[in-house]
């Protein structure tokens, strides 16, 4: 009998309050093991809190359930479990890196934040996704202050990558890039996508983007989702206003 795949992660009931301002409200959603769902809306729509709050880099108090590869997030141990299980891409690479180290010490700071400590390890594993990357090996020994911004969003996407994680949470990869460097991010995140080795939740304001990578999209309107859909039926037929507006946008 053909069974169906249980999701890899799956929240319900998120909820978030800034002061007195309902940030977001009932929020709910499932990724499979694989799978890359884009978060779409326009601004202030809830959606980077959403993967703030889904990444652990928010303290998620209000949420009825939140499972990833099969373990209770909500636990005490929660905030160790997202460390080991997922990886975070911030827009602003500065953010998440120490740009006056070299990328070699960037991206070995996971490796050595969750406890491994063996150098020779942690240094043929930088090698390894520099490669992916399509960066060259002088690269490693190069401060990251050196490197164009699509460059230090590589150095960030290895340094997310490299403790093997199930799921990388990506918050507006691409923006402030330039035209040539939103493209190389594209491809390489298109080559994540085809290995299906790790699932990603990417937030956007780009439907364009959301095309070239996405296998669902949702839709995020003053802090609720209001539509889910794969992509084609999404630019097809979409139901919400917000979406109808992120389809005229793209037009």
């Amino acid at each position: 009998m053909f069974e169906l795949q249980a999701p890899l992660l799956e929240a319900h009931s998120i909820s978030f309050q800034y002061g007195n301002q309902s940030v977001l409200q009932d929020c709910s959603l499932e990724l499979y093991a694989g799978e890359c769902l884009a978060i779409l809306g326009r601004s202030g729509s809830g959606k980077s809190t959403l993967l703030s709050l889904l990444a652990g880099r928010i303290p998620l108090n209000h949420a009825s359930r939140y499972h990833l590869d099969g373990l209770d997030v909500l636990s005490a141990d929660g905030a160790l479990m997202l460390r080991q299980l997922t990886g975070y891409v911030s827009q602003n690479a500065s953010t998440m890196l120490d740009i006056r180290l070299s990328a070699a010490a960037n991206i070995a700071r996971k490796l050595f934040d969750l406890g491994i400590r063996d150098a020779g390890r942690a240094l043929a594993d930088c090698r390894l996704w520099l490669s992916r990357l399509d960066m060259d090996e002088r690269h490693l020994i190069q401060p990251v202050c050196q490197f164009s911004g699509g460059m230090q969003q590589r150095v960030q996407i290895a340094a997310a990558l490299i403790h093997r994680p199930k799921v990388l949470f990506l918050d507006e990869p691409s923006t402030g890039l330039d035209t040539v460097s939103k493209s190389e991010l594209i491809d390489i995140l298109r080559g994540l996508k085809r290995d299906r080795s790790t699932a990603m939740i990417f937030v956007t304001h780009d439907l364009a983007i959301a095309k070239l990578i996405a296998d669902r999209i949702i839709v995020m309107d003053q802090g609720k989702i209001v539509e889910e859909a794969v992509c084609d039926r999404l630019l097809t037929a979409p139901q919400s206003s917000a979406a109808v507006d992120l389809v005229r946008a793209m037009i």
